[in-house]
């Protein structure tokens, strides 16, 4: 758990330190707006992600993509993710499709929250002398959190944490980049 929290702590950090200097690199704005990243109130491919971050409960680093796939009303998007887990002798791989409520705000940062279902595969190594190994399909729900710093149209950076209900990771902290 102490491994984790490390971790944790590096990847907060980390996003911590990036963020400010992204944050100015961002094109100036004609004021607030709904989203500060590509989507506007219709559903299509907007842009897309790549993220990484660490889990509680199976303690994982987790890698994956993500897909702006717009709004489907008002500050609503849509962004389904992919990811790959691998750690305490666990193999993962979860699908969400979530909703994300973007709060206004007249700064270059966008807070977001919401939620999704979650499914996923799980692979665990047994110990030597066991038989076998022990796999199974899960479903689960998430609630997420997080911050978003805009770039460019269709450039951001966000960290988000995601608390699992079910037979998922309890919690997930992410750092990712939409291009």
């Amino acid at each position: 758990m102490q491994r984790i929290q490390r971790i944790v702590a590096v990847a907060l950090l980390g996003a911590a330190s990036v963020a400010p200097a992204l944050s100015e690199t961002r094109q100036e704005s004609t004021g607030p707006t709904p989203s500060n990243s590509p989507s506007t109130k219709e559903l299509g491919w907007k842009a897309w992600g790549l993220r990484v971050g660490v889990t509680e409960d199976s303690d994982q680093v987790v890698a994956g993509a993500h897909v702006n796939l717009g709004d489907v009303m008002n500050n609503v998007r849509f962004q389904p993710d992919l990811q790959l887990g691998s750690g305490d002798d666990h193999t993962t791989i979860f699908g969400t499709a979530p909703l994300y409520y973007r709060f206004d705000t007249a700064s270059r940062m966008t807070p977001y929250a919401g939620g999704g279902l979650a499914v996923g595969y799980v692979d665990v190594d047994l110990p030597d002398g066991a038989n076998g190994d022990d796999s199974e399909f899960v479903v689960g729900a998430r609630a997420t959190g997080g911050l978003e710093w805009s770039r460019a149209a269709s450039q951001a950076f966000f960290i988000e944490l995601s608390l699992g209900f079910g037979d998922i990771h309890d919690a997930t902290v992410m750092a990712a980049w939409t291009f």
